[in-house]
């Protein structure tokens, strides 16, 4: 609510974005201290012109409505309480305070005013309050940006903390999370806090609308996106360190007539890497070459301004010094920009954040009202280094090892790509793996792990070894310990980081299941000695599935844990693999010649497949056996893959047994 004659704004929150709804309300005069009442879906405030509550409908129009013990004065803080159908307004000083009225038509004190404190006990100089979706107290930041929890039983108030913003604090809201968002008025910035931090901080959330005269209210129940509606948000897509999705006040915009390339993309929250967006604003004309000029084109639809952040030391996250373009202003065209990467920019992959928007001065993460945000991963290498990218390979697992089970290869299915960092002299100085966990239809609870043969995990600066989880640093190393060649260790359990969809056992391998949630993982190793290209394994390397420790993983053996190793055929397993397993049921490994995690008919338990122009394979569905699903499959064995070298191709395939 704005202007000296009240005119009601509708606001995103989560961009800033705004329009007017109504510019009459039936009043000549302000209307303030508005709340959003949850029980009968109306907003009720202070009207000006009549000294007293008013109540509004969807219609837009404000109906004054007389008060019993009426305070006789206006008054600029309200809101409405989610538990007890009662609205709560507040004036400074002693002769006024903290105040209810029952909005309840069957209260015996309906549209009774009460008051619950004195305005000198409860003495703050705030401009609005709202109530916590949950525990029934107020929240409010006073001017000099105290955070206040008031007991509307008592009056008293307790201080939280400095926020770390000062200013008129004139619109409030409480999100379904019990998230607090304070609109300042002079600027419009929205600020988000976690009322239960110990030290609570204000964050920028949104570029909102400024203005002197400003209230506001919502639905505290109410999530900040609605899925209902069509999504007109876009967002970044690199991972969720460098702050892209809303849950970690990511990037967005608003869509508008403002944007990068030939197009934008919307969505109600972030496809974060590996799920990526088309974005197609830059292009990289030449190599990012650290402390050397690059050129990159960039197309811009409308005028505004363009920013943007590289991630030079490859933290995961974008620094206010990690600028490569500040404010460079652009209107309908296709320039080819100069720019310098940092002479102390590290070598290999990192990300890129650009963002287009009449905001200057725009902040690396936030909303705001107009603009696109496009995300981009790069390469970053200098004038001794150059890189190789790896092909692609498709990993599948069958866990019953030794055992046949279904054979269905889909109890682990991952999508692994790998690059090397090579030195001027084809030296491998670096390692870096990125995945993508496309299905787990195992019972078991099986850990994934990648050895390089004969590479010594001595030779690892563990210093300098990055590893992520769904975009997020983990704090254990990916580096096993007391082995004889270099193992990576993504995790112990993959079932833990999938959420299964309410009735799937599986996740993507069952019909009706195609479950959103997603486990990306990424991990850069360096050497501290360069090694040989021609001495060094090649892609996919040497990926393995494991038995989780203590956990049931078949009838021939009892938990057999970390010993229990599932690898490419022919691969070598770990130093730290049960050999007394070899031999068991179906499998015919022969640990001192060639044949190694094969049947005796050479079927393997676990298959390496570059899907080639193809974009993807498929994996059969649960139960389905391999061999039916893609028939030619016998024949590549047989012939010891001499033949129907294509049999993973989907027109070879019995689409009907596949996911």
């Amino acid at each position: 609510m704005q202007q000296q004659v009240a005119q009601l704004y509708g606001v995103n929150l989560v961009t800033g974005n705004y329009s007017l709804l109504s510019g009459d309300l039936g009043t000549n005069d302000k209307i303030n201290a508005i709340g959003f009442n949850f029980h009968d879906n109306y907003i009720y405030g202070w009207g000006y012109e009549w000294g007293t509550l008013v109540r509004i409908g969807d219609d837009y129009q404000a109906t004054p409505i007389t008060l019993a013990n009426n305070p006789g004065v206006n008054f600029y803080v309200g809101d409405v309480a989610l538990n007890d159908n009662s609205y709560y307004f507040y004036k400074k000083g002693s002769a006024y305070g903290l105040y209810k009225v029952s909005l309840d038509e069957q209260s015996v004190d309906y549209l009774q005013v009460s008051k619950v404190i004195d305005g000198q006990s409860l003495s703050l100089s705030i401009y609005d309050f709202a109530f916590h979706p949950i525990n029934n107290f107020l929240y409010t930041v006073d001017k000099n940006g105290l955070l206040h929890q008031i007991d509307v039983n008592t009056g008293i108030a307790n201080s939280l903390g400095n926020v770390g913003e000062q200013g008129t604090f004139g619109a409030i809201y409480f999100d379904v999370d019990g998230k607090l968002y304070i609109s300042r008025n002079s600027d419009g910035y929205v600020f988000i806090i976690d009322v239960t931090d110990a030290n609570p901080t204000a964050t920028l959330f949104a570029y909102g609308p400024s203005a002197s005269q400003n209230d506001g209210a919502r639905c505290a129940v109410a999530p900040i996106v609605d899925e209902s509606i069509p999504a007109t948000v876009d967002y970044g897509d690199a991972p969720d360190s460098y702050g892209t999705t809303l849950f970690s006040n990511g990037a967005r915009h608003s869509i508008s007539e403002l944007y990068l390339g030939s197009s934008i993309t919307t969505e109600h929250n972030a496809n974060v890497y590996p799920k990526t967006d088309e974005d197609d604003g830059i292009v990289f004309l030449t190599p990012l070459l650290a402390g050397s000029d690059s050129l990159i084109q960039v197309q811009a639809t409308g005028a505004g301004f363009l920013n943007i952040w590289g991630d030079w030391n490859r933290d995961g996250q974008f620094s206010a010094d990690e600028k490569l373009i500040t404010d460079k202003f652009l209107e309908n065209t296709t320039d080819v920009i100069l720019v310098n990467t940092p002479l102390t920019a590290l070598n290999g992959f990192t990300w890129l954040r650009a963002r287009f928007t009449t905001v200057a001065a725009v902040a690396v993460s936030g909303g705001v009202s107009d603009g696109e945000v496009e995300d981009y991963r790069v390469i970053v290498t200098n004038s001794g280094n150059s890189q190789i990218q790896d092909t692609p390979y498709y990993l599948a697992f069958e866990d019953s090892w030794p055992e046949q089970g279904d054979y269905d290869m889909n109890d682990v299915v991952i999508l692994q790509n790998s690059s090397l960092l090579l030195t001027d002299t084809g030296q491998v100085k670096q390692i870096e793996f990125q995945g993508e966990v496309r299905a787990l239809g195992a019972s078991y609870q099986n850990g994934f792990a990648i050895q390089l043969d004969n590479i010594l995990p001595s030779n690892v600066d563990a210093s300098l070894v990055r590893f992520e989880i769904n975009g997020v640093l983990q704090e254990v190393s990916a580096i096993e310990e007391d082995i004889q060649f270099l193992v990576i260790n993504i995790t112990d359990d993959l079932r833990s980081h999938i959420q299964l969809t309410q009735n799937c056992l599986y996740y993507r391998t069952e019909s009706n299941c195609s479950n959103s949630s997603l486990m990306t993982f990424s991990v850069t190793v360096p050497f501290i000695s360069p090694i040989a290209l021609e001495q060094f394994p090649e892609a996919p390397y040497n990926p393995f599935i494991f038995a989780k420790e203590g956990t049931y993983h078949g009838d021939l053996f009892f938990h057999p844990g970390r010993g229990l190793e599932v690898h490419l055929k022919n691969k070598l397993p770990t130093s730290k693999a049960d050999l007394s397993l070899f031999g068991m049921a179906a499998d015919r490994t022969q640990l001192d010649g060639e044949n190694k995690y094969q049947t005796s008919n050479g079927l393997p338990w676990a298959l390496a497949i570059n899907p080639g122009s193809q974009e993807e394979w498929k994996h059969p569905s649960e139960m389905i056996d391999i061999l039916h699903a893609y028939p030619d499959f016998q024949l590549f064995i047989e012939s010891n893959g001499n033949n129907s070298s294509d049999w993973f191709s989907q027109s070879n395939a019995v689409n009907s047994k596949l996911y």
